[in-house]
């Protein structure tokens, strides 16, 4: 019997790999004394990410607009809240802004009739001023669809220089989050598509610091961005690059030399801002993974209880009850508040979730929460079977309701 011919055979190389190295995303906050690099000339980011944006449009050229009518969450802000860049001298037309085809009609018709509030229109002869007054009285008493709509108004009027940036951003800002409020997301991711790609050689200007360049619209509008047009044109990945760009203009900023301590915590906060709505917007995708990866990384910030909080529902809205009560216990300047009940709903301890929101209304001062607490604290007397209790109580939840403004 012949013996088998030897074959080749690979030897195992015996030599250690080395491990991978930790590595910090556009989303994580920088080490502040390491040096600066990858800054663009412009001095925003250079893109780390895998999937590409549309190309910037040529530098002068307004961004051409797009309209496309579709029928019909959220940030409540004024105008004041949307800062401008006062420092920066704007030369440039934005008239593609004031344009009506853009603004979609607004309706009241699923708006119960006891709630509808007849449109304002603009006065005669009516100045600049006199409309920003009776659009901060719409906003100041929560008529938000009466607001997009007299933003819109404004916008198209002839009282509004097309050069006049800060106020047609503020407006424009104004409008978008107005309508995210009133369940019209839909529209305003239509609307929003004026805007075109914000990363434009159009959209920087050259300021007084040196080389630096600086993005003529405000941040909010430049977030609330980011999500519209991810819906407008149906990517949600969109959404993910627009947040990491954002993301690494922020720690481009942060690690400036000459930048101040106030500006500095600003732009730290902006980050971590950054880091949450990835991680909502990851959820929103349904890569619960991928978004209890990214929550798992993310540093707490034990002096800001309200990104806390928003770290403790996204927990939640993942499904990670655990992890959501250890960051609560661990975090006693946001424990005592409606996370507490809200976590007992989520296990099923409803009994508990009873007791904690009576405790919650009849010990605690409570002001804009006041619906919310009312409004769970029946849902949960329903689970726990006190029926007629809980009727009464949103029977009487209804009676408030009827009183307050809607539109």
């Amino acid at each position: 019997m012949d013996t088998p011919s030897p074959k080749h055979r690979r030897n195992r190389s015996l030599r250690a790999t080395r491990p991978r190295s930790s590595t910090k995303g556009p989303l994580d906050m920088p080490d502040e004394y390491a040096p600066l690099s990858r800054i663009s000339s412009k001095g925003g980011i250079i893109l780390m990410t895998d999937r590409t944006v549309e190309s910037p449009k040529q530098s002068g050229d307004p961004p051409k607009t797009r309209t496309s009518h579709s029928a019909s969450q959220s940030t409540s802000s004024t105008r004041g809240s949307v800062p401008s860049t006062p420092t920066l001298s704007v030369d440039k037309s934005f008239s593609f802004l004031l344009r009506r085809d853009i603004y979609h009609p607004l309706s009241q018709l699923e708006v119960p009739p006891a709630f509808r509030s007849e449109f304002r229109a603009l006065p005669p002869n009516a100045s600049l001023h006199s409309a920003l007054l009776i659009l901060d009285d719409l906003l100041s008493e929560g008529h938000f669809l009466l607001a997009a709509h007299f933003s819109a108004a404004i916008l198209t009027s002839p009282i509004i220089s097309s050069n006049d940036h800060s106020s047609i951003f503020s407006l424009f800002y104004t409008r978008l989050a107005c309508l995210e409020l009133c369940g019209n997301t839909l529209l305003a991711a239509q609307e929003v598509k004026a805007l075109e790609d914000l990363s434009s050689a159009f959209y920087y200007l050259d300021s007084d610091t040196g080389s630096r360049s600086q993005h003529v619209v405000p941040w909010p509008l430049r977030v609330l961005a980011v999500r519209l047009q991810s819906i407008g044109f149906g990517d949600a990945r969109r959404g993910i690059t627009g947040l990491y760009e954002l993301g690494l203009e922020a720690r481009t900023q942060i690690l400036r030399p000459e930048i101040g301590h106030e500006e500095k915590n600003m732009w730290k906060e902006r980050l971590g801002d950054l880091g949450i709505r990835a991680v909502n917007t990851l959820i929103e995708m349904g890569d619960l993974e991928a978004a209890r990866r990214s929550l798992a990384s993310m540093k707490v910030p034990q002096a800001n209880g309200l990104e806390i909080a928003r770290m403790v529902l996204l927990h939640l809205r993942i499904g990670d009850i655990e992890a959501a009560r250890v960051l609560l216990e661990s975090s006693p300047n946001v424990s005592g508040g409606i996370l507490g009940p809200l976590l007992s709903m989520a296990e099923g301890r409803f009994t508990d979730a009873v007791t904690e929101w009576r405790n919650l209304r009849e010990h605690q001062v409570i002001t804009e929460d006041e619906t919310l607490v009312a409004q769970n604290l029946a849902v949960c007397l329903l689970y726990v079977g006190k029926l007629n209790e809980g009727n009464t109580r949103v029977s009487h939840q209804k009676q408030q309701i009827f009183s307050e403004p809607h539109v």
